[in-house]
């Protein structure tokens, strides 16, 4: 009796494999995505011949004073002279060890969060996160643990951005989801007072709450009380971000199968058991995406406090490009140095989603 043995799986067809047919079918599969690919081919021969020679080859790279800007490309030496204000403000030369630690913590927890254990995630990454912006605050501040004082009025650059949306973030995620709880309640005075919270910071623009929060705010506090602006700014983004969280958080309490409820309900789990430990990680899973957007949001909108006079990245380069030793026109460098360095941050903030998003897919594909 002759036994069936299965013949050796054959190669694809080489017309269908590499990377011709790769560019075939991604880039001239029909006429109109040839004639778009060579348009774009042409506008591209156009463009970046000029702009890389402007940004690199004839660009100054050396000097820190407009005198050093001696050819005819960018001079990024503009940036170059005024990197450290880009970064850290007017925090004192001396004390910038004290933003450093701030920031390498927030990578730390942020590290922390995922390569932890999932026992020990919980119990270690998500107390450190509720910590990290009011250890931030005492350390930068310096006054609660004995090191001289920095006023906010010296915070400032990059790192204010950073760290300040990073705050934002940590606190409104916890109050956000339980503004989406309560609009989910039976309850209706609990519904009502979710439901006008979150449609107020949705429907206000967020450069109307920095105005209210940094003018208006201070009229309702007693006489003689004086809250600190940064500190004012930081509870209304806080708010800001909490209105858009819990919406995210009720689109994703509502895409959870009725079933998720009923079985925990069955088990015998009380509410909060029933909510942390079943429901929420599936909302998590399924608002992922739009989780980011909202992160990603906020981070861009802290560039809105050059209105208010706070100097956080783009206001800091704002006041370099009126600095009277450098009025020779060298906004379109600043620019782009700012968009850059946001650019990098967010791609960051994908790269990390895009890697929780895959620790939590349970398809089970291969």
């Amino acid at each position: 009796m002759r036994t069936f043995k299965p013949l050796p799986s054959q190669p694809a067809p080489k017309e269908t494999v590499g990377a011709v047919n790769w560019i075939r079918e991604n880039f001239f599969s029909s006429v109109g995505n040839s004639l778009a690919t060579l348009a774009i081919l042409m506008l591209l021969a156009i463009i970046l011949p000029p702009a890389i020679d402007w940004l690199f080859l004839s660009a100054n790279w050396q000097g820190v004073t407009q005198a050093d800007c001696t050819k005819d490309g960018a001079c990024w030496s503009f940036v170059k002279a005024w990197s450290k204000q880009f970064f850290y403000g007017s925090y004192p030369s001396d004390e910038l060890w004290r933003i450093n630690l701030c920031l390498l913590a927030l990578v730390a927890v942020i590290i922390a969060s995922n390569v932890l254990h999932k026992d020990w995630r919980n119990k270690i990454a998500i107390p450190l996160f509720l910590a990290l912006p009011f250890i931030s605050i005492v350390i930068l501040d310096g006054r609660p643990i004995g090191l001289s004082f920095v006023s906010t009025d010296y915070w400032g650059g990059f790192s204010l951005n950073v760290l300040l949306a990073a705050a934002a973030i940590i606190i409104a995620f916890p109050l956000s989801f339980l503004w989406a709880l309560g609009r989910r309640s039976d309850m209706p005075m609990i519904r009502s007072v979710c439901v006008i919270l979150i449609e107020f910071f949705r429907g206000v623009p967020v450069l109307a709450l920095f105005f209210m929060g940094s003018v208006m705010l201070p009229l309702f506090f007693p006489e003689g009380t004086n809250v600190d602006k940064l500190l004012r700014v930081w509870i209304v983004l806080t708010l800001f971000m909490s209105g858009y969280m819990a919406e995210v958080f009720r689109g994703g309490f509502q895409a959870v199968p009725k079933g998720q409820y009923e079985a925990a309900d069955s088990l015998g789990l009380s509410f909060w058991q029933k909510t942390l430990l079943i429901i929420l990680p599936q909302v998590i899973k399924i608002s992922m995406p739009n989780i980011l957007a909202t992160f990603v949001m906020l981070f861009k909108n802290t560039t809105f406090l050059l209105i208010i006079g706070i100097f956080e990245m783009l206001s800091t380069t704002q006041t370099a490009l009126t600095n009277s030793n450098w009025l020779g026109g060298h906004a379109t460098e600043g620019y782009l140095f700012v968009a850059l360095v946001f650019w990098i941050c967010c791609f960051s903030m994908s790269m990390i989603s895009s890697s929780i998003e895959r620790k939590l897919d349970t398809s089970h594909k291969k």
